[in-house]
């Protein structure tokens, strides 16, 4: 993208519809939205037709696998690591890696460098601290330092209900609402306390004790995979009255073989029906997290690393559940980037950076900024991380050559 862009003519959602208005970048960052923006004689400037195509907000992504899950099946079943390109063709501007099962070969060092590396790379990344296993490995020697010391580092995830993860007691899971209200305050970072929900009958009720009596603020909470069952969909009602954010999954669908899950196409129009304020809702990907395509005579095959599902649940509920796109948007833009305090993304307004994507008539990505860097084209990467291969152009010369 040219020093300074004008995007001409687009419809414009900032998630909400603005219509069809001209957006102006320069610096990484959104100078002015409105109709008839003029750069005309601007030594540098460019204009882009975007005539007939949607802009909306990159997409925030605040569960994902950065460097690979552990799959639980063996060593063999150790997910690769991501690459900038797959995020970028996914629509991925922002995400924040959750520490998974596997804290021993996939450590909080190797987590913290790819933060670094995407970020080298033009994206915007954060991790958690945390895991499915105590103790927490720290880069220093606490949890209060780390999330103080370190800028990207802002939350930490905890498993509750889940069969291979280490428990907590109720007086465990208040020490940590109250370490992290401490780091909130001291740092202005979000210092989520970011829980998985897994599989038992009441999933939630140790973190709602803990909201209730830790005496930190609601919205240092998040409950995430609230659409697993039919439990943590009951629980993820109780969770949002309470101020506490509830994160849906897209994975999670009887489709992809999670029996006992309800998609998000079932799941949002429920909690919304519920009375749950669609504010406190946020989808995520939990890409890259071990899980196997599953075939159409039941069996499992090769494992998919999932980024494409956050914009296809999207799409799906626009396209054929009826839902309207400005309802649906701020679930993966603003509403996650105000449960991680960031302000400055999942909106189209001055200030903003400039992650955008570009929607045809099918809002198909066709398009994809980071930060003003223009990382998709028509559809096709313009960056790629330093090893990342697409499959046809793997190892396309012998050996010796190279």
């Amino acid at each position: 993208m040219s020093p300074l862009t004008l995007l001409h003519n687009a419809t414009v959602f900032d998630p909400q519809k603005l219509g069809v208005t001209d957006v102006l970048v320069g610096g990484g960052s959104i100078l002015a939205v409105g109709a008839e923006l003029n750069v005309e004689g601007i030594p540098g400037a460019a204009v882009v037709d975007l005539t007939g195509k949607t802009l909306v907000p990159g997409l925030v992504d605040g569960h994902l696998h950065q460097v690979g899950g552990c799959g639980l099946q063996g060593y063999a079943s150790r997910a690769p690591e991501l690459w900038t390109g797959e995020l970028a063709m996914a629509g991925i501007t922002t995400s924040v890696a959750a520490p998974g099962m596997d804290m021993l070969t996939k450590n909080m060092e190797s987590v913290l460098a790819k933060v670094y590396a995407l970020e080298s790379d033009g994206l915007t990344a954060f991790a958690f601290l945390g895991g499915g296993r105590r103790p927490y490995q720290t880069l220093t020697d606490s949890i209060r330092k780390d999330l103080f010391l370190i800028e990207k580092l802002i939350g930490v995830k905890v498993f509750l209900g889940q069969g291979a993860a280490s428990r907590y007691s109720n007086d465990e899971l208040i020490d940590l609402a109250s370490e992290l209200e401490w780091s909130a305050r001291t740092t202005s970072k979000a210092c989520l306390l970011h829980a998985h929900l897994g599989e038992t009958e009441d999933p939630a009720a140790q973190l709602l004790f803990a909201i209730k009596k830790s005496q930190a603020a609601p919205d240092r909470f998040q409950a995430t995979h609230g659409n697993y069952t039919e439990h943590t969909m009951a629980a993820s009602v109780e969770l949002a009255k309470a101020g506490c954010a509830v994160d849906l999954n897209p994975l999670l669908d009887p489709r992809a073989g999670v029996m006992d899950a309800i998609g998000v196409q079932e799941a949002l129009p429920r909690l919304l029906q519920a009375g749950v304020d669609p504010s406190m809702l946020t989808m995520s990907t939990d890409g890259n997290a071990n899980v196997p395509r599953l075939r159409p005579d039941g069996s499992r095959g090769p494992y998919v690393k999932n980024l494409g599902s956050l914009w296809g649940a999207t799409v799906e509920l626009v396209s054929d559940f009826g839902m309207k796109l400005d309802d649906v948007l701020p679930l993966v833009t603003s509403n996650p980037a105000r449960v991680l305090q960031l302000a400055y993304k999942g909106r189209i307004q001055p200030g903003s950076d400039a992650d955008l994507l570009v929607l045809d008539g099918t809002l198909q990505i066709v398009d994809v900024y980071a930060k003003g860097k223009h990382f998709v084209a028509d559809g096709q990467p313009l960056i790629e991380s330093m090893y990342e291969q697409h499959p046809a152009e793997a190892y396309p010369y012998p050996a010796l050559a190279r």
